[in-house]
Order: structure tokens, then sequence, then C-alpha cells
């Protein structure tokens, strides 16, 4: 559903750009509904609109996970909102608990932004490399490289791409160690 509030949300707003001839359906990925407008506006792959309007749903996406989940990494209730969000049970009382049971859950970020319109619950994966596969099947990508990302999605950044073997839930409560990405 759209925002309640009086300003658009991020998604809205960069969608709104391309009304009335495409309307925006809040209720479906908005992935799924980025590939929709390029197929309606005839953009391949490499098409110069494609490639500018991808860069600012790139952009609307960080400014919609911010919106909805916070920035301020100290921020307890944030934390607890995520948790909450991927069904962590119990919820953590502490932030550092909480930040250790986010960062050994493995959820598509898009899937996560998604969620607050479509009601679609988040599916939790056991490792880095069964969220790889799942994202490059859906082509749900979040934008990794967004100079705007805060500092709670930056908890969450994993490596799609290349995902490392062995990163996955039976190292919660283990040692971090290797490269982590925030």
């Amino acid at each position: 559903p759209p925002s309640t509030s009086q300003s658009p949300s991020p998604l809205e707003a960069f969608f709104a750009n391309y009304a009335p001839r495409f309307q925006y359906n809040a209720r479906v990925s908005a992935s799924w509904e980025f590939y929709r407008l390029c197929d309606e506006s005839g953009w391949h792959k490499d098409h110069p609109d494609r490639k500018v309007a991808h860069q600012d749903f790139k952009a609307a996406l960080v400014q919609q996970f911010n919106v909805v989940y916070g920035t301020d990494v100290n921020a307890l209730g944030a934390w607890q909102n995520l948790c909450h969000v991927v069904r962590i049970d119990p919820v953590p009382e502490d932030l550092h608990a909480c930040r250790d049971a986010v960062y050994y859950t493995f959820v598509n970020l898009v899937d996560l932004v998604d969620t607050k319109t479509t009601g679609v619950e988040v599916t939790k994966f056991d490792s880095e490399l069964a969220l790889s596969a799942y994202t490059k099947s859906t082509g749900k990508f979040f934008p990794s490289d967004e100079a705007k990302a805060g500092g709670v999605l930056r908890y969450l950044l994993r490596q799609i791409l290349h995902p490392r073997d062995g990163y996955d839930v039976s190292r919660r409560g283990g040692k971090r160690g290797g490269s982590r990405r925030r």
C-alpha cells in the first residue's frame, strides 16, 4: 500500500517519475516492478535510459531501507525491529546480542525492504551461498556499493556474486574472522 505519510516513500517517489504511463504496485517486489518498468518502456539491458533509471532505483532502495530500518548502529530499537522482522526469537534485549543475531542471519535485502508493503514474510537462508543462489535466480539484487548505505544496512550486506563457502548459521556464536562487510 502507498505510504500513509505526507511525503511519498523513496520507492514511491522513484516510480512516480514514470507516471502516469507506469503505475507502481507496492504490493509486488520493488525489483520486479523495476523490471516491469523496463519492459513496458522498451529498455534493453544497455539502453541509456535504463542505466539512468537503474542508478536512481538503487538509490531509492537504499533510502527506503534506511527509512524503514534506520541507520544508527547504536539504536537498540532499530536492531530489535530488524530482529522481529527476520523472526529472531526471542528478540535480544542487548544491542550487541541483536547485532550478532542479525549478522548471522541471511536474508535478501530487497525482500526485507519489500515486506513492509507486500506483507510477504522474509525467507531466511542457512548460508551466504544459499542466499546468493536465491538472489541470482530472482534478480533481487540490492546495491552493495551505494554511498548512502547506513550503518545498519552495512551490517547486512553479503557477498552475493562471490559468496563465501562456510559462511553460514553454524558459525553463530563462534569467532567471526574473515573479511566481514558492513
